[in-house]
């Protein structure tokens, strides 16, 4: 199948951006099934119309310059929509800290080959570039990379601007499905979920609370000391939480700052006990914290082929049972969670 991917700039104009002190403005990406093409795409193309630059960021963060240049993707930018699609239940993606919105395409690709339509959303000024359809090339601000890791005070900001964004972007989801008949035509803005990486995580959690549009979420290693959690203001819909394999006090008492660490474990242990007993808490083994992004094929990372293939199977069975009422898929698959290096943990991150 190939992936179609269109970008709309939504301007809030009822917020002033904390950075730039001018209008809000919110990349997407909308990504749906499209028409077969006969020429091959490049991974690249995600980063028009600017691709240089972006390139020359990635090989100063240490990204073989050729190696990303002849990636190729089944992403095509602005491909008509395939209208035979039908009945495609729409998926947002609030990537994590500083990550692009474009480099979850892997994640992407598989949940429109399961007929979904995926929408990714930006974060201008956090993420390490943001690129306009004028090519425009937005570096991340230099006050929100030095945020220290113990700042919550300034975590919490920026956790409360990514929720706002998101927020945003459902008010005006109509409007740009308005912009193209076909892609109209093709969803079910009944049947939405949300996915959300680390600090996207944390913003996707905190929209579940206020937003009952969404129906199913899956948490991939979130932020969880930013997350308030509680049984009152509880989130009723079905969650997927998807922990790296190192998740539990023993594991990463060596990896992570002693003043930070108790403030991730207790913030895990309060999304367990306030989650529904049916909300599964998994931990994919190999798994790092950017493992569920495509920054380890940025790196050529040896065996993250076969990670990201194990976890988009759980997340797209997941979505498939929630949104498409697939009964048991999910359940079904986690009888087999031991041949796939997935495991369920306990509210301290220990297998069950």
């Amino acid at each position: 199948m190939t992936v179609g991917r269109k970008v709309f700039v939504l301007k809030d104009e009822s917020r002033i951006d904390p950075i730039s002190k001018e209008t809000r403005e919110v990349l997407i990406s909308i990504y749906y099934p499209s028409n077969p093409v006969e020429h091959e795409s490049k991974y690249i193309s995600l980063f028009e119309p600017n691709i240089s630059s972006a390139v020359d960021m990635l090989s100063s963060m240490g990204v073989d310059k050729d190696y990303i240049c002849n990636l190729d993707t089944k992403i095509h930018n602005d491909e008509s929509v395939d209208i035979t699609a039908k009945n495609c239940p729409i998926i947002f993606i609030a990537p994590a800290f500083g990550v692009v919105r474009d480099m979850y395409s892997i994640c992407v690709e598989h949940l429109v080959e399961c007929g979904f339509v995926v929408i990714t959303i930006g974060a201008t000024h956090e993420s390490i570039f943001s690129i306009f359809p004028d090519g425009r090339f937005v570096q991340q601000s230099k006050e929100i990379s030095e945020i220290d890791s113990l700042d919550i005070h300034s975590w919490k900001q920026l956790l409360k601007l990514r929720v706002e964004d998101i927020s945003w972007v459902l008010k005006n989801v109509d409007k740009v499905l308005d912009s193209d008949q076909d892609l109209r035509a093709i969803v079910d803005v009944n049947e939405m979920g949300i996915i959300g990486h680390s600090l996207g995580g944390a913003a996707a959690y905190e929209l579940l609370k206020r937003e009952k549009r969404m129906k199913a979420s899956i948490l991939l290693d979130p932020s969880f000391h930013l997350m308030t959690t509680n049984k009152e203001e509880g989130v009723s819909v079905p969650l997927l939480v998807a922990r790296q394999e190192k998740c539990s006090f023993e594991e990463l008492e060596n990896e992570i700052s002693p003043d930070l660490l108790p403030l991730l474990l207790t913030g895990y242990e309060s999304l367990f006990n306030s989650s529904d007993l049916n909300s599964p808490f998994i931990k994919l083994n190999g798994a790092h914290h950017m493992t569920f992004s495509d920054i380890p094929i940025h790196y050529n990372e040896d065996g993250i082929e076969h990670k990201h293939s194990t976890i988009n199977k759980y997340i797209s069975a997941f979505l498939e049972e929630h949104l498409k009422k697939e009964e048991n898929k999910f359940h079904e698959l986690l009888k087999n969670k031991i041949n796939d290096g997935i495991d369920q943990v306990n509210s301290k991150g220990h297998v069950i």
